[in-house]
């Protein structure tokens, strides 16, 4: 009976027609939300075209009955939305070319798959029942269907007017009636309910019915990569009384926290910018301009103005801001109040680096000095400063507010990560370790200082000064550092866990005795005011579809490992496709914030 003719089809060599997969509706019907009986069907019904809804598309109408229009718009608009209307329909209640319902009733008179009643009339608005509209669908679908022997529900017998239509329905796993046995031909159907049907004709068809989602909910736990000491975990161990000491060896299996002379008062260099050019100018600490002097070119010039640095070739040309100009391989800053200028002067001072911190916001350094030399074309610009006490108070991993311990256990394990990258400069960066957290996050003066009256700076420099002893002259001699088997320690941390910490092969895939899992219930506790105890983000299609290098994906499932943290994380597209990745690419590729997934749902 009716030819389907598809339009914005992908027509098969076999010549079965799909349609492209659904994306999941944009705007929600209020009376459909996600997971509700209805939501798939409905929500393909929109994206396919189909239906746009009712009240302006805020309500899909699911519980209101289906009428005559309605049901020949939806079949309309899925199998034959480009049909050319006659003239003329034929019924004096269906004469307005230009109403919604003018097309879609006469293509499905046209095709004979409903007529008029006995007094001319199409009736348009006439509610039907469920087995009318079963009668519809077969007519549609032109199925190739011998009328079985039997009786498909208790209340369809062989013989009866849609015995067939309701047979061939239940055949295709279209409907299983209701709990009772029964079909209920007589009674209306409402919009809900169609949806179901039509989607499941259309699945017979050969049309691709999957809902490709917008989005996806992604639920968890914890922040990091999980390895190491749980900084939120520290809080609360901290807060229930441990000392640095036992954080730290809970957190890194079999270390030993020792007061060493390693490297006790050496200088560390650390990577501030990669710039064409800047401007850099110091400052006193009472606000007023302070005097800065630069090196370079076998001159040293001093002034109180801002010194522009730009890179030319292989060269650093530095212009002072009385106009003189040096061209050399290299340019040193320095500024009163440091060890490399009168320690004790009353003009101390402290030296901005623009777009330093974090590439948007500028850079204060109280210690140390500034070299610029130019590396792969461009300025390069770090600080050099003494690791064990001037470089950790501006360590700005842990918040000064929270204990003590936290903090002392947070400047151990910051000192034994920059005492692993001390042995030589890095090639790319000629610094030990970078401002940021690549290697860990250095924000200068501004931790130090932090607070009215620097209250919380002082928690934290007093934190470090707890961690380490001087001499006489106020030079660090011995400080405590992480070392097993006779080797400093890295001590990688994170922020917290969701419940267990990870070992080092479960996150970079070698074994390191010291970085094995353990149980941390100390990150989800009351005294660890973790914001991050549970957390919910969402993941656009695309960017879930790129992850898993599909064309998109209707459904995430993971599978978990000892920590219960993703160790697989496996996608469906809507073709059938899957594809798996570890739960360490899930949360790269993705920007979860760990791999302590709870659910992964689509929306």
């Amino acid at each position: 009976m009716l030819s389907l003719v598809l339009t914005s089809v992908l027509v098969l060599s076999s010549g079965a027609a799909l349609a492209a997969p659904a994306r999941a509706a944009t705007e929600e019907f209020r009376d459909v939300p996600p997971g509700s009986t209805y939501y798939e069907p409905v929500t393909w019904m929109v994206q396919a075209g189909i239906t746009t809804g009712r009240s302006g598309g805020s309500i899909f109408g699911v519980r209101d009955n289906l009428n005559r229009a309605e049901a020949a718009a939806f079949l309309h608009r899925l199998v034959d939305p480009d049909f050319m209307p006659p003239d003329s329909s034929g019924f004096p209640d269906v004469s307005d070319p230009d109403n919604w319902d003018y097309a879609p009733i006469t293509w499905l008179v046209h095709e004979g798959v409903v007529s008029g009643y006995a007094d001319g009339t199409f009736k348009p608005l006439r509610h039907i029942t469920r087995g009318e509209l079963a009668k519809i669908l077969y007519g549609v679908a032109d199925p190739a269907y011998p009328a079985p022997g039997s009786d498909p529900f208790a209340d369809v017998q062989v013989g009866s007017t849609y015995h067939r239509h309701i047979s061939w329905l239940k055949d295709i796993g279209a409907t299983h009636g209701y709990a009772d046995g029964t079909y209920r031909p007589s009674q209306h159907i409402n919009r809900g309910e169609t949806a179901q049907l039509i989607r499941a004709v259309a699945e017979e068809l050969g049309y691709d019915t999957s809902v490709v989602p917008d989005s996806f909910t992604v639920q968890g736990s914890g922040w990091g990569h999980g390895a190491g000491m749980s900084q939120y975990g520290a809080r609360a161990m901290a807060a229930g009384g441990r000392t640095a000491e036992q954080i730290l060896q809970y957190y890194y299996t079999g270390v030993q926290v020792s007061s060493s002379s390693h490297r006790a008062y050496e200088n560390l260099r650390v990577h501030l910018l990669s710039t064409a050019s800047t401007t850099l100018k110091a400052t006193k600490l009472n606000g007023t301009d302070g005097y800065v002097r630069v090196r370079t070119a076998g001159s040293v010039l001093p002034t109180t103005g801002a010194v522009r640095l730009e890179a030319d070739g292989g060269d650093v040309v530095t212009t002072m801001p009385d106009g003189t100009r040096k061209r050399a391989g290299s340019a040193i800053l320095e500024w009163p109040g440091t060890r490399f200028w009168n320690l004790d002067s009353p003009n101390a001072a402290t030296l901005r680096v623009p777009d330093a911190d974090g590439s948007t916001r500028p850079l204060d350094l109280r210690h140390g000095k500034v070299i610029v030399t130019v590396i792969g074309g461009r300025l390069n610009i770090v600080t050099e400063l003494r690791m064990n006490d001037e470089y950790l108070y501006g360590l700005a991993e842990m918040p000064s507010s929270w204990p003590a311990a936290a903090l002392q256990a947070q400047a151990i394990a910051g000192r034994s990560y920059a005492l692993r990258n001390m042995g030589s400069l890095k090639a790319d960066c000629g610094c030990h370790v970078w401002d940021e957290v690549r290697s860990q996050k250095f924000t200068g003066w501004a931790k130090e200082s932090e607070g009215t009256g620097a209250v919380y700076g002082k928690r934290w420099t007093a934190a470090v000064d707890g961690t380490l002893s001087r001499n006489t002259a106020g030079t660090p001699v011995r400080a405590k550092s992480l070392w097993y088997g006779g080797g400093i320690v890295d001590a990688v941390y994170f922020s917290s866990s969701g419940g267990h910490t990870r070992s080092a092969v479960d996150v970079w895939g070698n074994a390191v005795p010291y970085l094995q899992g353990r149980p941390d219930p100390y990150s989800l506790s009351a005294d660890a005011h973790n914001p991050n105890a549970s957390w919910t983000q969402s993941v656009s299609q695309a960017t879930m579809a790129s992850a898993f290098g599909l064309p998109s994906v209707v459904s995430v499932r993971f599978t978990l490992d000892g920590a219960d943290s993703a160790r697989y994380v496996s996608a469906t597209a809507a073709d059938g496709t899957t594809s798996q990745i570890t739960g360490n690419q899930f949360r790269s590729r993705v920007g979860a914030k760990s791999t302590w997934l709870s659910a992964v749902t689509p929306r």
